[in-house]
């Protein structure tokens, strides 16, 4: 009967008590009628254990030294750096691998970070002012062996110079010199980091497709997996670098690297929240501390920074960081003939110069105190359609074409959809570019410019490209549809095609570009989708 009682009371929704606790003492509760066990205090847990009390698996605290080390008289040891792996070990790991693939063991074990300190004075272990501070890494990063060897760093060196370096001046033969010179030393993580970035971006963006063999050292069977290893090791090396209040030029280039990686590999959110690092770290540089090689890539690293994190938030509506004031550097000048090779990356910085951060707030539908006059945005028109007379088209690299004329057309469209929404377009006008039908000039000019270039120099700029096109020709599928069907121009219908066509050839325009049109096409223009196929 009493069980019966008991299962009764579960059924109504009283519990049963829990069993007696031996190690707390039961307390009565408010009412005095049940005692109930107090509450159990959570466990502090630190960040980041000394060595000793990590290998002892025992409880540690966030003083330096800490309590248990302090309490053993081995304050001066307590440490949250790892010992350095003894020479014993470093050869049985050495002679682990074999022939090409084997590093010395001075390179193959890297330590990130500061060395064992002793204690400071202050208790919390905190640096006594904000100049002095890093922040320590969680974990000691191992170079894995054979993984980048010099041969992958050459040739990825050289497909970065003949293919990328004209829109990204941000390396020269020399400073590449200088990382690997660097990178063969203990001290030198931040230049191996920064190779890691170079190769990952050229093998992912250029060499993705096919496999390479580099000698006798490696074989790789599919570039585009490899080149996902390389971004693995860059993003480990970069999670347990120190942060330093002044950051390096190659702090910066990695990151930098790190987001054209994501981009590359439609990461969008991640590579937003490496462009703002790559960012922030620039506005924390010292150039004064520089040598005059890597001021000169600092100041260019800031216009490609600015051009990057525009263009990214152009097309995900995000916030911009970068900003072109009287102490910005100034863009390199054509004065001799040795910038002569940097024509296009002037353009194109003057393409997006303009888009300054209330064009960005405007795009992102910031709330206005005020209405926008019609002829607010005719300054951003002007320097688009100016920007690329900063150089004769003679002297541009046809990658840099490519780049240029696609991304002039692209910001033209996004200018005409801003004025759309703005409610700033007519019928008909005497600027085309305030008329609904412009996006079908640009569709005539995209094709006319792009015809006499090789798809090779468009392909070359990754999936960003691929995007532009892609909202040329949706802007286009929307005129279409609202132009009446007995005046629609033929023309316009075959630049689509071909612009189709053109996008399909390009990173991620077959496997996902091509069905989000095919899909815009069928809800907008069902009745032209038989036409618009290729």
């Amino acid at each position: 009967m009493g069980a019966l009682r008991k299962q009764g009371k579960q059924r109504h929704g009283q519990t049963c008590p829990s069993p007696p606790s031996t190690s707390q003492p039961r307390v009565p509760d408010a009412t005095g009628s049940s005692p109930v066990p107090p509450p159990r205090t959570k466990r502090v847990q630190v960040s980041r254990a000394c060595q000793r009390c990590r290998k002892l698996q025992k409880a540690c605290s966030n003083l330096r030294p800490c309590l248990r080390c302090a309490r053993a008289d081995l304050a001066d040891e307590c440490s949250g750096v790892a010992p350095r792996p003894s020479k014993q070990s470093q050869v049985r790991s050495a002679s682990g691998a074999s022939g090409a693939d084997a590093l010395p063991a001075s390179g193959r074990t890297l330590l990130i970070g500061p060395a064992a300190t002793p204690a400071l004075a202050n208790p919390a272990g905190l640096p006594t002012s904000p100049q002095t501070f890093v922040s320590f890494p969680r974990e000691s990063f191992e170079r894995k062996a054979g993984l980048l060897p010099h041969q992958v760093v050459d040739y990825c060196s050289r497909r970065f110079f003949e293919d990328l370096a004209p829109t990204i001046p941000i390396l020269t033969p020399e400073y590449v010199g200088i990382l690997k010179t660097r990178a063969a030393s203990e001290s030198g993580s931040e230049a191996y980091c920064v190779l890691l970035g170079v190769c990952a971006m050229v093998i992912l963006q250029v060499e993705k497709t096919g496999a390479q063999s580099w000698g006798q050292s490696m074989v790789v069977e599919d570039n585009a997996a490899y080149g996902w290893l390389l971004l693995e090791e860059a993003l480990a090396a970069h999670r347990h670098l120190t942060r330093k209040s002044s950051p390096s030029l190659d702090s910066v280039l990695l990151v930098f690297f790190i987001y054209a990686c994501h981009a590359i590999l439609f990461h969008h959110s991640q590579a937003f929240f490496f462009i703002r690092e790559a960012t922030t770290l620039l506005l924390l540089i010292k150039p004064e501390d520089m040598d005059t090689l890597s001021q000169m890539l600092a100041e260019r690293l800031f216009w490609v920074l600015l051009i990057s994190e525009r263009s990214h938030a152009i097309r995900y509506r995000r916030p911009s960081t970068l900003q072109v004031t009287s102490l910005s550097p100034s863009l390199p000048s054509s004065d001799n003939e040795a910038n002569n090779s940097l024509a296009g990356f002037r353009c194109l910085a003057a393409l997006f110069q303009s888009l300054d951060t209330t064009f960005i707030a405007l795009l992102n539908q910031e709330v206005l105190s005020r209405p926008l006059p019609a002829d607010a945005l005719d300054g951003v028109e002007i320097a688009i359609n100016t920007a690329l007379n900063h150089s004769s088209p003679d002297s541009l690299h046809p990658t840099q074409k490519a780049n240029l004329r696609i991304t002039q057309l692209w910001l033209r469209i996004i200018l005409w959809q801003l004025r759309l929404r703005l409610g700033h377009l007519v019928d008909q006008g005497p600027l085309p570019s305030r008329t609904y039908r412009y996006p079908l000039e640009v569709a005539k000019d995209l094709t006319l410019s792009t015809r006499d270039l090789p798809v090779v120099s468009v392909q070359v700029h990754g999936v960003g490209i691929t995007e532009k096109v892609f909202d040329v020709a949706c802007a286009v599928i929307n005129v279409l549809a609202g132009v009446p069907v007995e005046i629609t121009e033929t023309a316009a219908e075959e630049d689509l095609r071909y612009i189709r066509k053109l996008m399909q050839q390009l990173p991620g325009g077959s496997t996902v570009y091509d069905a989000l049109l095919a899909k815009h096409i069928q809800q907008t223009l069902p009745d032209m989708l038989a036409a618009l196929e290729i």
